[in-house]
């Protein structure tokens, strides 16, 4: 694996500004135009790129599941994933209105038909689902179109996590990144176990990140000072709609003020050296001491330290040089108040 990846022309990875992904999901609702006003909103909140979810109802559901009693049923979901399912060609139209806009379009595909039609689509990496983290079929498909694999983690063992890491890896993909995750929508503060997304990087040497279904930014923001390098947040419109991803996604400001935040935040991380900043440097002066005249004293006059005071700012002596100027000579007079320098006192 590798520390640092790009997704075309944007590093990612220690050192680089966040990788910051608006999720639409399902938030579309079925409706291309409002697809694309998601990826405008994304563009205008800040995020690098938008992401879909590549689903088909027939490749990620069963038509049946047993309901309580045991007896195999309709499965409720599945006119609702039907209905929220991306035509091919939205794909297509989605990655050019993305590209039109200065945004990348990236998308989730389940299952392998999906990640070879984003093959045809020319996406610039992938996106693989909690969910996936064992389909190995699926993962080894993704792999082998040589495109970075972002791989979230959600519900998952560190050991499975090594396992889908080596089925991508062996297919000749090294450019991972993972990202920690809470499958619940929403999750609570306690689910989030935020320190394991540092045991991921600590781990497997690669950017990680968090994929975040949590209310309000403090969870993303809190990731960039554990080391995140990517933050993925749904995104809608409005919250109060109808659907599966609306209520816990982020509406078009709230995103935007995350977005914000987390760049302050990594403008206030720094380089990690401690030394003043180029600011401070006036303040080395204004809010520091030296040593001054607190009468006026002649030209060789032995010092003793009732001549002295140490008081704001820093023009003269520092304080440390204090007791070594008692006893000497005054090599020329000095004013009362005025800073005592080397060249002042015979040293």
């Amino acid at each position: 694996m590798r520390p640092v990846i790009n997704i075309g022309k944007r590093q990612i990875g220690a050192g680089s500004p966040a990788y910051i992904i608006a999720e639409i999901g399902s938030n579309h609702d079925g409706g291309l135009e409002k697809a694309k006003e998601l990826v405008r909103a994304s563009r205008y909140a800040g995020a690098d790129a938008v992401k879909i979810q590549s689903f088909t109802a027939e490749g990620l559901l069963n038509r049946l599941k047993p309901d309580e009693n045991g007896r195999w049923v309709a499965h409720p979901a599945y006119p609702v994933i039907e209905r929220l399912s991306v035509p091919d060609d939205w794909h297509f139209s989605l990655m050019e209105y993305s590209k039109s806009l200065g945004i990348t379009f990236l998308s989730a595909p389940f299952d392998i038909e999906r990640a070879e039609l984003l093959a045809r689509v020319g996406v610039e990496a992938y996106k693989i689902a909690s969910g996936e983290l064992t389909n190995e079929p699926l993962l080894k498909a993704v792999a082998s179109f040589g495109k970075p694999v972002i791989l979230s983690t959600g519900a998952s063992y560190l050991e499975e996590v090594r396992k889908a890491v080596e089925v991508i890896e062996s297919s000749g993909n090294s450019e991972i990144a993972l990202l920690h995750c809470a499958s619940l929508y929403p999750p609570s503060y306690r689910d989030v176990n935020i320190r394991a997304m540092a045991t991921l990087k600590e781990t497997f040497k690669c950017p990680v990140g968090f994929s975040d279904h949590t209310p309000g930014h403090t969870i993303p923001v809190a990731a960039i000072t554990l080391g995140g390098s990517i933050i993925e947040k749904h995104i809608t419109l409005d919250k109060n709609l109808k659907g599966p991803d609306h209520p816990y996604a982020m509406e078009v400001e709230e995103f935007k003020t995350m977005a914000q935040e987390i760049r302050n935040l990594e403008e206030a991380l720094g380089s990690g050296v401690k030394e003043p900043s180029e600011r401070e440097m006036g303040e080395r002066i204004g809010a520091r001491r030296s040593i001054y005249a607190r009468i006026d004293i002649e030209k060789g006059v032995l010092i003793d330290e009732t001549m002295l005071k140490v008081v704001r700012h820093a023009y003269g002596l520092p304080p440390s040089d204090l007791n070594g100027l008692v006893g000497k000579t005054a090599l020329r007079s000095l004013s009362r108040d005025m800073p005592v320098r080397s060249e002042d006192i015979c040293r």
